[in-house]
């Protein structure tokens, strides 16, 4: 199957699901993603607005779930942390964390900027700012469970961001 022949099948199958005819069941199934909103295309943002982008999730204290979506002004996105950073670089769904290898680069971790993300398999959370000079202890916005904790910004340890991958959305701009 082909790159372009699987993310139609995702966007069909996104679409289906989204319905208001869709099945409750796929919401129950164990390790299935929930599928949100889908747009036309990944946009290009800018790196304040997406630290506006998802302020609005930090306000508005929105619970962490993988079955579940949130929508508001920015479109609907999955409740978990790669729906999270889908909302704030504006991609065209909520992509799984494998996938956002998809629309990003690796990027050296002394270049990170506001609205690039620190990724792992598993996890991945938007930066925000160094909290110190050493540029060892990055301040992130995350969602992370267990199911209903809302989004939290705070500081990782050296040794906790070690453990994650610099990454940089390929349209953000500014």
């Amino acid at each position: 199957m082909t790159t372009r022949t699987a993310a139609a099948a995702v966007l069909a199958c996104a679409a289906l699901l989204t319905s208001p005819a869709a099945p409750t069941a796929f919401a129950d199934a164990p390790d299935a993603l929930q599928a949100c909103g889908a747009y036309t295309e990944d946009r290009s943002t800018s790196r304040e607005e997406a630290l506006a982008r998802t302020r609005t999730w930090l306000e508005a204290h929105v619970p962490y779930s993988q079955r579940a979506c949130h929508e508001n002004e920015h479109g609907s996105y999955r409740t978990d942390c790669s729906g999270f950073v889908s909302l704030a670089w504006g991609l065209d769904r909520s992509r799984p964390t494998s996938g956002l290898g998809e629309v990003s680069r690796e990027i050296p971790r002394e270049e990170l900027m506001p609205g690039d993300a620190l990724n792992s398999p598993g996890h991945v959370a938007l930066f925000v700012r160094w909290e110190d000079g050493a540029r060892t202890r990055p301040v992130v916005r995350e969602h992370t469970g267990p199911d209903g904790e809302p989004v939290v910004e705070r500081a990782w340890s050296p040794e906790t961001a070690a453990r994650y991958t610099p990454i940089r959305y390929d349209r953000i701009v500014g």
